[in-house]
């Protein structure tokens, strides 16, 4: 009588014990989930030189509106001596850019030698295809090769820059190079 008493109570204590584990298993799990992996973040490499702090190459974060300011600022800031009103600090960025960042005395020198005296000059950085075209040898294929280059490169820098553009040589730059402006 002695074993099966033995043996009730241990059924129950196991059955009360099993049931007790159940219930825990079934209560409500108060760890908090763990947040989303952080997607990858995209860098670019921008080259500054000229008149900033630190001439370098700064790698930025790419937020997709990374403006010239946010390099020179990772540069350190620009000198006394950048010529500020010859940049758009409002440029947008793009991976590999270079950007020259000229002095005041420079920028004053290259205005007096080429100043032309018209104020009738094309500014090949802001012209719309129509207004390119009306130089000598620029044809509307050629305006929009113009824009397309300047859209993928950035602004020229100097009008010789527009050398670059595919299909035109030194013979039709020497055609209009006195009708042109960066």
């Amino acid at each position: 009588m002695f074993k099966k008493k033995f043996l009730i109570g241990f059924g129950i204590v196991s059955l009360a014990t099993l049931a007790i584990l159940f219930l825990i298993g079934l209560a409500e799990d108060d760890t908090p989930a763990l947040p989303p992996p952080s997607p990858p973040v995209k860098k670019i490499s921008v080259y500054l030189s000229g008149q900033v702090k630190n001439i370098s190459v700064v790698e930025l974060e790419d937020n997709g509106n990374l403006r010239l300011v946010d390099a020179v600022n990772k540069a350190g800031g620009l000198t006394n001596l950048a010529d500020t009103a010859a940049i758009n600090m409002a440029e947008p960025l793009t991976d590999g850019q270079h950007i020259h960042i000229p002095t005041k005395e420079i920028s004053l020198q290259a205005q007096s030698v080429s100043a032309p005296t018209s104020s009738d000059l094309v500014n090949i950085n802001t012209a719309d295809a129509e207004r390119l075209a009306t130089l000598k040898g620029i044809g509307p294929a050629l305006a929009q090769r113009i824009i397309d280059h300047r859209e993928q490169n950035g602004a020229f820098k100097s009008i010789d820059e527009i050398k670059n553009v595919r299909g035109i040589g030194q013979k039709k730059f020497d055609a209009f190079k006195d009708k042109i402006t960066t």
